[in-house]
């Protein structure tokens, strides 16, 4: 079904879980991220200022130990932000806990760092507003998509995991790890209360939850900067996604994703 934009109408200062909507949530995890979370926050309020919907942008704090919670704390003054601090589990809890908590029509999931630009938060509204897709995900793979200041060794590491997602769990996607995805609150709804993981594995785990329940997906090719100071480590955090796929193939035997 056809989301229906509604200009001049927001009703996201309303509380979090409220029974009001508005047009898009922009969830974004965050854990020790003082040096890059102003940048990004400055670059998304202008950009949905510019916009006609109404928006909301949930931050969710991982436990950062650095000052990550006042460089947030000036752009708290617009009632459209909100801030959600949690006890270090992982980006998997973070978002989870975002997504939740969101009021959106459309939840986009979006990474501290930006390195996707903003200008593609309009495609990945027009997929699900025109184009009745329930869910878009972010691809740096497909064709149309371009990557920046990635090293050779982070994407071969990435293009071994995608592999290994083919054999064991899904073998539709070329990109399941990019952190920009979108969702109609209908099928978040119906996702995140089944995600089991708390770490970077959770991209996994979701996808496999929508295609189990059927959703309509599309993969979007997007423009991708590789940031230096990622917070993924391509070995140790490879190591523990791989054990995660395992956790996930455990689950889906369990019939801990059914209704």
């Amino acid at each position: 079904m056809r989301l229906i934009l509604k200009p001049g109408q927001n009703h996201c200062t309303k509380p979090l879980n409220s029974t009001k909507s508005c047009f898009i949530s922009i969830v974004i995890p965050v854990y020790n991220e003082e040096n890059r979370i102003s940048k990004t926050l400055t670059n998304l309020t202008n950009y949905l200022d510019n916009q006609e919907y109404s928006w909301e942008i949930i931050i969710v704090d991982d436990g950062s130990s650095d000052n990550t919670a006042e460089q947030i704390k000036p752009y708290l003054k617009d009632l459209r932000i909100k801030l959600i601090n949690l006890p270090h589990s992982g980006k998997g809890s973070a978002i989870q806990k975002g997504m939740l908590s969101a009021n959106g029509k459309i939840r986009l999931m979006c990474d501290a760092d930006m390195a996707m630009p903003v200008k593609y938060i309009a495609d990945f509204i027009s997929e699900i507003n025109d184009k009745a897709y329930d869910i878009v995900i972010g691809s740096r793979q497909i064709s149309g998509s371009k990557r920046f200041n990635e090293s050779g060794f982070r994407h071969l590491m990435g293009r071994i995991y995608n592999f290994w997602i083919k054999i064991l769990l899904i073998s539709d996607y070329q990109d399941t790890q990019c952190g920009f995805k979108a969702f109609t609150a209908s099928s978040a709804a119906k996702i995140f209360p089944f995600q089991q993981l708390k770490g970077f594995g959770f991209d996994v785990e979701i996808l496999v939850i929508a295609s189990l329940k059927k959703y309509k997906l599309k993969e979007l090719p997007i423009e991708w900067h590789h940031d230096q100071e990622s917070k993924v480590n391509p070995v140790l955090d490879a190591i523990s996604m791989f054990v995660d796929t395992i956790k996930i193939k455990f689950a889906l035997y369990s019939g801990k994703y059914s209704d």
